[in-house]
């Protein structure tokens, strides 16, 4: 008898030992801030409840007469001027100030955790951003070299990528476009609305869909630093349904990277997306899988479970000096070390 008419889940499809389905990594901004709270040139990374400070805001807000209350709920306070009238030249500055502020950060030469992150990854995964920061699409440039690397989906936009409309193609943010030689247009940023629209704009709708489609072929997810929050209520139903197309809810991986604090309130958040029995709590990127098993996450996982003969953890991350240190480590994790 044929095991997949006994179980109610889907079991995760294989190519030899090498797993077709993808491990997907949800990042918010948590993550970045865990990755490098300042930049290259010493400029802190926002998180929307300080946004307004480190971007200088503060004194505009007060001219409107908002409170500290107000200010420090960034999401709502966008969320309650949006398309007013009354409002539109604050909106205007606001959106610029934001997307200038971000567009200047740039990643610190040493190994961040972003790079670790994209190195853990294969081609077959996925990194769904929520983040306006550059941060992943710099270090997905700058590890292009080791080859093999997970596909970048950002459903709000990002100031490190470049779209031609014209061509359907998405780049590096002020490159040209490979096919038309035109210059590549700023990814537009989805602001923090209570209704946002995934569908409106082609190039967030067309994130959305790559969004959907990964998770619904998702053998594990880990979601890293990343809050849900309440103005993204359509963003987690979108993603609940995908997660359910995949049926691997029972034997998939569910990890939660957040602070010790978050704990409570992030499992019961994302309850819906993953059994308790399959559900881990981390307070670190070094805790998880991915860091202990790089590129080959999901295999050592299943094959513990499912094949009783867990995987050695010999070629496991560690702390790096260098990026040129972190990728020469990478590259030694071969298609052997993959299939074994």
């Amino acid at each position: 008898m044929d095991i997949k008419s006994i179980v109610s889940y889907r079991l995760p499809d294989y190519e030899g030992k090498r797993l077709k389905d993808p491990h997907v990594v949800i990042v918010g901004a948590g993550a970045s801030i865990a990755a490098c709270n300042k930049d290259k040139n010493g400029r802190a990374v926002p998180l929307l409840k300080n946004i307004h400070e480190v971007l200088g805001l503060t004194d505009e807000l007060k001219k409107y007469n908002f409170s500290e209350e107000q200010m420090a709920d960034f999401e709502k306070l966008f969320s309650d001027i949006y398309e007013k009238k009354q409002y539109k030249a604050l909106q205007k500055k606001l959106e610029y100030k934001i997307c200038e502020y971000f567009g200047k950060l740039v990643i610190p030469d040493e190994p961040t955790l972003y790079d670790y992150l994209i190195l853990s990854l294969t081609e077959k995964d996925a990194i769904i951003s929520f983040n306006w920061d550059p941060f992943l699409m710099q270090a997905y440039r700058r590890n292009m070299n080791v080859g093999n690397l997970p596909e970048l989906i950002f459903p709000h936009g990002n100031s490190g990528v470049g779209i031609c409309n014209k061509c359907r193609v998405k780049g590096y943010a002020n490159c040209i476009c490979p096919h038309c030689y035109g210059d590549l247009e700023q990814m537009p940023l989805l602001y923090p609305i209570g209704k946002k629209d995934y569908s409106g704009i082609s190039v967030i709708k067309n994130e959305w869909e790559r969004a959907k489609f990964v998770l619904s072929k998702a053998a594990g997810i880990t979601v890293y630093g990343y809050g849900a929050p309440v103005t993204d209520i359509e963003a987690v139903e979108l993603m609940k349904t995908a997660n359910n197309i995949s049926q691997m809810k029972d034997i998939a991986p569910f990890t939660i990277i957040n602070l010790a604090e978050n704990e409570k309130e992030q499992r019961e958040k994302w309850l819906d997306f993953y059994d308790v029995r399959m559900m881990m709590y981390c307070n670190s990127f070094e805790e998880t899988i991915l860091w202990r098993n790089p590129r080959v996450s999901l295999e050592t996982l299943f094959d513990a479970i499912l094949q009783q003969q867990p995987r050695s953890e010999e070629k496991s991350f560690k702390k790096f000096s260098s990026l040129g240190e972190l990728q020469e480590f990478t590259k030694t994790i071969t298609e052997f070390d993959m299939c074994i």
